[in-house]
């Protein structure tokens, strides 16, 4: 299913004119994908700014898909730019991250620019989604954990990974805005 979402996506994205290639990176494109994997595309729109055009992606993806909520990553711009994305689908880990890349590389939009596009709550699960993600599969992310559960709650007692990812998957959930009460539901199963 990932796979198949994964070029559908591809193709949506090959669709717009600005778009002059598009494809596939990371665990789906070389299928060593699993079930907490996201799809990471890149595209290249050479002949228009990269950086505001990836300011556009989510306004443009919207029109195609259900994007539940967006986040870009700032502190890769402006040598890069990416936004990630929930879209509605059975699967909340399978999210999109959708690097901007241009010939020549326009870094017209700021740190800052980005930033002020943010906003905490879908930032915090962004990360949550990430983090939870490589807590499932074993990999050592306490210090990471750790950041995410710092900057929702001020008490820094030492808790265990799983008290932390359960103390902001509750203020998720206690947070949520009627468009992410069915994503959000869906880790229920994962807590």
């Amino acid at each position: 299913m990932i796979k198949s979402f994964a070029n559908e996506f591809c193709d949506f994205l090959r669709s717009l004119p600005e778009v002059k290639s598009c494809g596939l990176y990371g665990s789906v494109s070389d299928d060593t994908y699993d079930e907490y994997s996201d799809i990471d595309i890149e595209i290249d729109v050479s002949g228009v700014d990269n950086g505001l055009f990836a300011t556009h992606i989510p306004d443009i993806l919207s029109k195609e898909f259900d994007v539940i909520f967006y986040d870009f990553a700032p502190s890769l711009a402006p040598d890069k730019y990416v936004v990630s994305l929930a879209l509605n689908t059975d699967n909340p880990f399978m999210m999109v991250d959708v690097a901007c890349t241009a010939n020549p590389h326009c870094d017209t939009v700021s740190k800052q620019q980005l930033s002020a596009l943010n906003n905490l709550y879908d930032h915090t699960l962004k990360v949550f989604v990430a983090n939870l993600k490589h807590f499932l599969r074993g990999v050592d992310c306490y210090d990471d954990i750790s950041r995410m559960y710092g900057r929702i709650f001020r008490d820094r007692d030492v808790y265990d990974e799983e008290q932390m990812l359960n103390a902001v998957y509750e203020w998720l959930h206690e947070n949520a805005e009627p468009r992410h009460e069915e994503y959000i539901a869906l880790f229920e199963d994962y807590m």
